[in-house]
């Protein structure tokens, strides 16, 4: 695989020089080894990791316990994440045509395009890096293709109605080739809808380094609103909006490495997350509101098309 960062060349702008956003980043919740860097470019300020991980520390960064990939036993935070779902799959249906396409980018084990499914008779596609991930998915009954969208061949061009990347875009190895390909792959007037972490929030100011969205080395960028939409914008595709979303999870995760800061075992987590987690979510919720109404939280929410 392509690692293209290797020579500290911004994928956006082509610019080598960056500064230091952060430094000593490192994995509180799995524990991965490593310490690493945010790299602000001076040319377009998009944020990189550096230095870049290798496949195996990648590969070790995503265990089975991983929490995309499991259920959460904590009453709470399954509501949350249910009432979250059943929105997006909603929003995603309410935007396909009857028997359009969907591809789910990095689709994990499935869960919201069997949800999409239960809306209507769509023809639900998925790709995810995770073998055992993937593999959960296709017993939903979904075709998934294993790797990373850039590299994967067997989707038609302009195939593809509706592409939706939950928290994706800032795992890839290159963000502009992945929208490049995803360009590609929708329909003329096709959309694509996305999440991903705001580096510009007051959460991710505040926290630094233990900052719950950095999720160290799992995500290889960090974007803000606007270098979101320079980057959608330069390949091809039209920005229809960005959005601030009411999620509280980067400020628990953030409270949570803080008091951790200190330890290197995992003695007390499960699935990445303490016991405390599912309280800090809720005691949250009024900051984030808060967040909402200047468009300062720790994820946003985006929605893209092709040209028609």
């Amino acid at each position: 695989m392509d690692l293209m960062g290797h020579e500290k060349k911004c994928p956006l702008c082509g610019s080598k020089e960056s500064l230091t956003a952060a430094e000593r980043v490192r994995d509180y919740e799995y524990g991965a080894p490593g310490t690493y860097e945010w790299l602000r470019c001076k040319s377009c300020s998009l944020i990189r990791l550096w230095p870049v991980p290798t496949d195996d520390v990648l590969n070790a960064a995503y265990p089975e316990t991983y929490h995309a990939f499991v259920r959460s036993t904590s009453t709470i935070t399954q509501t949350l994440i249910r009432i979250s779902r059943q929105k997006m799959a909603a929003r995603i249906a309410g935007l396909l045509p009857p028997g359009g396409t969907l591809l789910d980018v990095g689709c994990s084990t499935g869960e919201l395009l069997f949800e999409v499914g239960k809306l209507g008779s769509y023809k639900l596609l998925g790709t995810e890096y995770k073998k055992e991930a993937a593999t959960a998915a296709r017993a939903r009954g979904i075709h998934v293709w294993e790797g990373d969208l850039a590299d994967i061949t067997g989707i038609a061009s302009a195939s593809i109605d509706v592409i939706i990347m939950q928290h994706v875009l800032e795992h890839v190895f290159d963000p502009v080739v992945t929208l490049q390909k995803i360009h590609g792959l929708l329909k003329p007037g096709g959309c694509l809808l996305g999440e991903l972490p705001n580096f510009e929030s007051w959460d991710a100011r505040l926290f630094g380094r233990y900052w719950g969205g950095g999720h160290a080395p799992r995500h290889l960028w960090h974007f803000t609103p606007e270098t979101l939409k320079n980057t959608i914008r330069h390949c091809g595709l039209e920005v229809v909006a960005i959005r601030p979303a009411l999620h509280t999870g980067h400020w628990a995760l953030s409270f949570q490495n803080l008091f951790r800061r200190n330890r290197r075992d995992l003695d007390g987590l499960k699935s990445g997350r303490s016991w405390y987690y599912p309280l800090l979510l809720l005691a949250a919720v009024p900051i984030n509101c808060l967040q909402m109404l200047i468009h300062r939280t720790g994820i946003m929410r985006f929605e893209a098309r092709r040209p028609a």
